[in-house]
């Protein structure tokens, strides 16, 4: 229904004007000298190198996208980190962000390996994904591994980084990584009947758009100035992450107001500024569309921000979706209503999650991350199955590197 709403004008957000001049252009530093993919140590001494003209990895081979972890006796199980499987012949090769080999396994015969299978290549628990398919992918592959491994040598030797690598010119979005969440609980041990409802979550790492990234880039240069407060590039960076027309509260501030002056230039008017310049807000968009509309189906949304959901609003006026944001008791009744003019969304901040509790939702969406523990306990067990969302800004961004440090 509302796919043409980018190029109309209900993709914009009303916000007061600015004046940009010309934005400069980004490139992610290379420092990796010329080396042949795939020698001994290559991966760890030199890095991965593009792909040369005429070369073609699937050729001779198939590769997946996975998410892999270390195999653990844990009874809660989650990936740790995410890669490539490589299947030539009988031999599978686990590679990961970086494209460095860390397991391999050799069969007796070819396997038939498709999505979703789980395996054990060596002392790795593996989970197939979607399959690389073409060339285009392949050279965008490496282009991720390449910026992933610019940026662990860079870590190592404590160069401060808070941007993406440059996925503006990938050929499509980092896909989205699948992660089992805990299906039992002490209600379900109590009440067997309920065993049949489940919880899934996605655990989505989202390219930023084209926006963000040089945003992103732009507060990088500006981190190595010892001038400018690190904490305030960082939330300046959150802010961007979750979407790039939050920067306006930020003008006025004294402590971010030097930085802001150095950004605005760069910016274009903040009522231009749309659904698409942030990679959440434009998955937010399309699950509404789908699950909401289409579906007619119950969605929840936590953010951490009252100005994220002041965005999610106004996008749910523009289109007469009906929503509430939920406070208390009364509002989560109101929302578990069966009537057909109960509200079909839900808008949750996450410092009142405490207070909400049995929202029978078959969609939540996790705006930031550091909500999910806490967005457990929203949803009552047991009466419904739920598929939760929690979305990431990828791409080496600061959200996804503070996602899997709290992973360990």
């Amino acid at each position: 229904i509302r796919q043409a709403a980018k190029q109309g004008k209900v993709g914009h957000i009303p916000f007061k004007d600015l004046h940009p001049d010309p934005e400069p252009s980004y490139s992610w530093p290379s420092s990796s000298p010329p080396m042949e993919w795939g020698t001994s140590n290559g991966s760890e001494i030199l890095g991965p190198k593009e792909l040369k003209p005429g070369e073609n990895p699937l050729k001779e081979s198939h590769i997946f996208h996975v998410l892999w972890r270390n195999q653990t006796n844990k009874k809660h199980k989650t990936w740790t980190g995410n890669g490539t499987l490589v299947i030539t012949g009988s031999k599978m090769t686990l590679k990961d962000e970086t494209g460095k080999a860390v397991d391999s396994l050799n069969c007796f015969k070819q396997l038939q390996i498709k999505e979703n299978d789980q395996l054990q290549i060596g002392s790795k628990d593996v989970e197939v994904q979607e399959e690389i398919k073409s060339l285009e992918e392949c050279v965008a592959q490496r282009k991720l591994e390449i910026a992933s491994w610019c940026q662990r040598i860079d870590a190592r030797n404590g160069h401060v980084d808070v941007s993406p690598p440059p996925a503006g010119n990938l050929p499509f979005r980092s896909h989205v990584l699948k992660k089992r969440m805990r299906t039992e609980s002490p209600t379900n041990r109590e009440n067997p009947n309920s065993s049949r409802f489940s919880q899934v979550e996605y655990i989505c790492l989202l390219s930023p758009a084209e926006l963000q990234d040089k945003i992103l880039h732009f507060l990088c240069e500006k981190s190595k100035s010892s001038k400018l407060d690190f904490s305030v590039i960082a939330d300046l960076a959150k802010d961007v992450c979750d979407h790039p027309v939050l920067l306006k509260t930020r003008a006025t501030q004294s402590d971010s107001l030097e930085l802001m002056q150095l950004l605005q230039p760069h910016l274009p008017p903040w009522p231009e500024m749309e659904i698409y310049d942030s990679a959440k807000f434009e998955f937010v968009h399309l699950m509404l569309d789908d699950l909401v509309v289409e579906r007619r189906e119950k969605c929840c949304i936590v953010a951490d921000s009252q100005d994220c959901l002041r965005l999610v609003k106004g996008y749910c006026q523009s289109w007469d979706l009906a929503h509430l944001q939920l406070d208390g008791p009364e509002q989560v009744a109101s929302f578990n209503s069966c009537a057909e003019e109960a509200p079909k969304v839900a808008l949750v901040l996450t410092n009142r999650l405490p207070e909400i509790q049995s929202l029978h939702c078959k969609n939540l969406i996790i705006y930031n991350h550091n909500a999910r523990r806490d967005a457990e306990q929203l949803l009552a067990k047991g009466n419904i199955d739920t598929k939760i969302y929690t979305l990431i800004s990828g791409g080496g961004c600061p959200e996804e590197r503070s996602f899997y440090r709290k992973q360990g």
